[in-house]
């Protein structure tokens, strides 16, 4: 065990490094300083995150267009009311409605709160989980799976670790009213083949309950941070194909 823990948290150094970023789509909400454009960018971001890697940085990268690069601006006012009654596809099992049900949630919650780290926090959603407070606040829109199916929550988690890990080359760490301890494991097929290679879950679906099994397993590694096991777990993963 002592080896495999050298192991991971090498590839955990190996993989969490700026080259990262050119092949994933946390470059899209890093193209923006302002905390709003990040949250704007980074949830619409992760929201499309189904796919090959290079469909979702295509598809990322026209909705960026769509925005007129001002993610923020472009909620706020109403830019995607045009897209109200479009059931033409958008992308994979999304139409533009669904797009623009998402899109109609966030700006409600801008003119209830400041930015969506005050919504999260002051959600008064009783659990603790960030994940669930996220499932209150979107509940009904498209595409924002429950913790109670059989979904990891995948997207959700990965835009959390984008807005909660600090200090890193590749997260942005906007967000400080989360503590990074509060992360779940990014639960992905990479992660998952490389976790079961490596005998950290011995689970046979890729749930919610893998995902925190795994995550379990990296707050012994990482106990600050079990979030930075996705580095090495996914980077390997997909360095091995």
């Amino acid at each position: 065990m002592d080896e495999l823990n050298r192991q991971l948290e090498c590839w955990a150094e190996e993989y969490e490094c700026p080259d990262f970023i050119k092949s994933d789509p946390v470059q899209f909400p890093r193209r923006y300083d302002s905390k709003r454009d990040v949250e704007v960018s980074a949830f619409l971001t992760g929201w499309i995150s189904y796919g090959n890697r290079k469909s979702i940085l295509k598809k990322a990268d026209e909705l960026d267009v769509l925005m007129g690069h001002a993610p923020y601006q472009f909620i706020r006012d109403f830019g995607f009311e045009v897209w109200k009654s479009n059931e033409t596809n958008f992308y994979r099992f999304y139409k533009y409605s669904d797009l623009y049900a998402l899109c109609q949630r966030l700006q409600s919650l801008y003119v209830q709160y400041e930015d969506l780290e005050t919504a999260l926090l002051r959600s008064g959603w009783e659990s603790n989980s960030p994940v669930s407070r996220i499932q209150y606040l979107f509940d009904g829109v498209k595409g924002i799976p429950s913790i109670e199916g059989k979904s990891a929550c995948k997207r959700l988690c990965m835009f959390l670790r984008w807005m909660v890990r600090t200090d890193s080359p590749v997260d942005l760490g906007v967000w400080r009213g989360l503590d990074p301890k509060e992360l779940v494991i990014p639960l992905d097929v990479h992660v998952y083949q490389q976790a079961v290679r490596l005998q950290i879950t011995r689970r046979k679906s890729a749930d919610w309950k893998t995902a925190e099994e795994i995550t379990s397993f990296f707050q012994c590694l990482f106990p600050d941070d079990p979030a930075k096991g996705d580095f090495a777990l996914f980077g390997e993963g997909v360095n091995r194909r």
